[in-house]
């Protein structure tokens, strides 16, 4: 294994490059400056779209150099709403999705446009609400779109103020969608993030409001989901403490897809379930791995499938673990320190 460059986006006015070096551990490359709030990340060829989350902005970089993280920024477009929170963008390439979170103003979700040079235009953009709140006051006092993903031929808009999961069939063409299905979760659940399970009609959705993951079938027919099951990502101990927030924030599948993880900010942590297919429960909890650090808001594992980085956002760390395939165990390996409001990992060699 050779070393790898990945990127951090951050709640900072930058995107720090790094190294994950072949035995684990974390270097800072260097500093690209960015817009205000860097919080996702997502490339396609050698464009590097990011989220500017408080200027309500998607700004667009080339990739200059894979291996020093090197970048340069070439456009800033409006992101059509407020709080830019998620991008993604469709099997064709025509279409970038973003979820406006609305954290002081206008949460929606837009499609934009995307030329042959591979940037996006907010001209044309294609933008759409959804309408309702939650019974959480502080939370859902109206839509809060947090996650869009295109998945087969649907769009996908995880909204966690209305605690609702929207189906949609969208046009690569000119861009217009229609809503095909609208899944309910627990009311005061606040969905945020959902999960395609990458061989079985398999669906997970976090829960950021009330601790929970959520197991659905999917049928690739229609797009529809199917409530399978409901379980906690919490320990009983935390559960019972009630004066402990807890905010799950990012799930991710282990590279050999044996295990389903799930970050708890709050009580620091990510529980890792046992993914259980032929049982009438699909997921049970195996344990909770201990993050060494807090606010872990995002986390993914290298290419290899060898290690698992966590981003830190109140700790201001990234930490990294082995996992072994073979015993199915983390081990922690390395930290790297000083990382200011790290919120997001993409790595691009």
């Amino acid at each position: 294994m050779s070393d790898q460059t990945f990127l951090v986006g951050s709640g900072s006015k930058t995107i720090s490059a790094c190294r994950l070096t072949a035995d684990g551990q974390i270097q800072l490359l260097q500093e690209n400056k960015s817009g205000n709030g860097p919080s996702w990340l997502h490339a396609q060829n050698d464009i590097l779209y990011a989220v500017n989350e408080p200027d309500d902005k998607i700004e667009m970089f080339t990739i200059d150099d894979r291996i020093q993280g090197k970048l340069t920024s070439k456009n800033t477009v409006s992101s059509q709403g407020c709080t830019p929170a998620s991008l993604d963008i469709d099997s064709t390439g025509k279409w970038l999705a973003v979820a406006n979170y609305g954290g002081n103003g206008t949460s929606n979700f837009a499609l934009l446009p995307i030329d042959k040079s591979d940037f996006s235009k907010d001209k044309d953009a294609q933008v759409t609400s959804i309408d309702g709140h939650g019974p959480n006051p502080k939370r859902q006092e109206h839509s809060h779109c947090h996650q869009v993903q295109f998945h087969q031929n649907y769009l996908y808009v995880v909204d966690l103020g209305t605690d609702t999961i929207n189906i949609y069939h969208y046009n690569n063409g000119n861009g217009e969608v229609r809503l095909n299905h609208q899944i309910k979760t627990a009311p005061g659940a606040g969905p945020r993030h959902l999960l395609f399970h990458p061989d079985k009609p398999l669906a997970f959705v976090c829960n950021e409001l009330n601790s929970t993951t959520c197991v659905y079938r999917t049928d690739a027919t229609n797009g529809k989901l199917e409530l399978q099951q409901i379980i906690t990502t919490r320990r009983k101990e935390d559960e019972q403490n009630s004066n402990k927030e807890n905010t799950p924030a990012e799930l991710h599948f282990t590279p050999d897809k044996k295990y389903l993880l799930v970050s708890n900010r709050g009580d620091e942590n990510i529980v890792i379930y046992n993914l259980n297919e032929n049982h009438d429960e699909i997921l049970s909890i195996k344990e909770h791995l201990n993050i060494q650090g807090s606010g872990p808001r995002y986390f993914t594992f290298d290419p290899t499938g060898k290690f698992l980085l966590i981003a830190n956002q109140d700790s201001n760390n990234l930490t990294c673990f082995s996992y072994s395939k073979d015993k199915h165990t983390f081990e922690f390996i390395s930290q790297l320190a000083n990382i200011e409001s790290p919120q997001h990992l993409l790595f691009i060699s």
